[in-house]
């Protein structure tokens, strides 16, 4: 049931970014102590918007942004500005993080998310 309120709220956040067709993924990750992690991905067909992620973590709903994309992955953070969480995913695998912004570096709160 989680996927699918997860699937609804990223469809309403992903209507902020206009006309363009949206193309969505809904994996869920298993990690450490066999936590999971289901996702929602939103991404326009023609990747002119930034990507966006919904995970489902700790009891809350995180929408993230993506922030870059390179061959080690996408980064997903929200805000930017501040202290947050940062969602890495590469090739079928996640780490999710916590950027503490006083500090000005990550805790790794999850290494090792595999999508299941």
């Amino acid at each position: 049931m989680k996927i699918v309120y997860l699937a609804a709220a990223a469809l309403c956040v992903s209507a902020g970014q206009g006309a363009q067709a949206a193309v969505t993924s809904t994996p869920r990750y298993i990690c450490e102590r066999g936590v999971e992690i289901p996702a929602v991905y939103i991404n326009t067909e023609d990747d002119r918007a930034p990507g966006i992620a919904v995970i489902y973590v700790e009891g809350r709903m995180i929408n993230l942004q993506a922030t870059a994309e390179a061959a080690s992955g996408v980064r997903y953070r929200f805000p930017n500005d501040g202290s947050g969480y940062v969602w890495w995913t590469h090739q079928g695998t996640a780490q999710l993080k916590w950027y503490d912004a006083e500090l000005g570096e990550e805790i790794t709160l999850y290494a090792a998310c595999v999508e299941s």
